[in-house]
């Protein structure tokens, strides 16, 4: 498989990223977007590579760094924000949707964890590029207190660099649901986090989830973890977070068993690729 670096100026700035396959009639583009404290190769990673199973399917797959990670500029001061990051995506995925041929039905976006709530800003400001449907994992909107306490006694101002004890703890599920080496696999995709996103995602997210997910017009495949240590995971949280989501045509759910946060990481991350495959091949035809 042929792997294709992508550098694209947005809005003055440059964004990278790692590309792969091409076009297949009918089928979507798909822009995947990773969380906090991962760059780009968090979708391709050995054994766990979602550009992988989407070239194997007839996809091209474009998985960007954010603002900040790997090669894409940091976004200005008080712009390290979910809806900065989806102001300066939303003009790079314009700028990748430009070089698609004509073909080619749309967008969908496959993003995790806070990607995932840049995803869902990204959706909620109806881009001028078509957007088919997002595909999030890995996102709620109350974390756990522990999470809570931990986010916020970190040094301000400064991006945050997780232990490998910390990344165990509260990104993968049980021994049995993960590779003994998945936190060395996983290396080459870790970054600091820049602290404002953290603070984010435990502060302002819960309070500005309802309204934007109710914006969403388009359809909607969430996927969330049984053993999940960062979010709330019980029937009720469940409930209210998928009952945000009014606006949308179509709602897909699923709660994975013996997965944590990082699903793509894990034994079943492969049915996790698979069904978002299914989900963007599906959106091609909702138009």
């Amino acid at each position: 498989m042929t792997r294709t670096d992508i550098e694209i100026t947005a809005a003055g700035r440059r964004v990278t990223g790692v590309g792969t396959g091409s076009v297949d009639s009918g089928a979507p583009l798909i822009v995947a977007l990773p969380g906090g404290s991962y760059n780009a190769r968090y979708f391709d990673l050995p054994r766990h590579s979602l550009l992988e199973v989407g070239a194997a399917n007839g996809f091209q797959i474009v998985a960007l760094n954010r603002p900040g990670y790997a090669g894409s500029e940091r976004l200005p001061g008080d712009s390290v924000t979910f809806a900065g990051n989806a102001e300066m995506l939303d003009h790079a995925i314009g700028a990748l949707w430009e070089r698609v041929p004509g073909r080619c039905p749309g967008v969908v976006i496959v993003a995790h964890s806070i990607g995932a709530a840049i995803a869902v800003h990204l959706a909620a400001r109806n881009p001028r590029w078509p957007l088919l449907g997002v595909a999030l994992s890995g996102l709620s909107d109350f974390c756990r207190e522990p999470i809570v306490d931990l986010f916020h006694a970190m040094p301000p101002g400064q991006a945050v660099v997780f232990s490998s004890e910390q990344r165990r703890g509260f990104l993968y599920g049980p021994d049995n649901t993960v590779d003994a080496d998945v936190l060395e696999v996983s290396a080459p995709s870790m970054e600091p986090v820049p602290v404002e996103e953290l603070l984010e995602l435990t502060g302002e997210w819960a309070t500005m989830a309802p309204e934007l997910l109710a914006s969403v017009r388009v359809p909607v495949f969430s996927v969330l973890a049984c053993f999940d240590h960062l979010w709330e995971i019980d029937q009720a949280g469940l409930d209210r977070f998928n009952g945000y989501f009014t606006g949308t045509p179509r709602l897909e759910t699923e709660l994975l068993r013996e997965s944590g946060h990082n699903i793509d990481h894990h034994h079943v991350g492969r049915a996790l690729h698979l069904g978002q495959l299914s989900f963007a091949w599906a959106c091609a035809f909702d138009r």
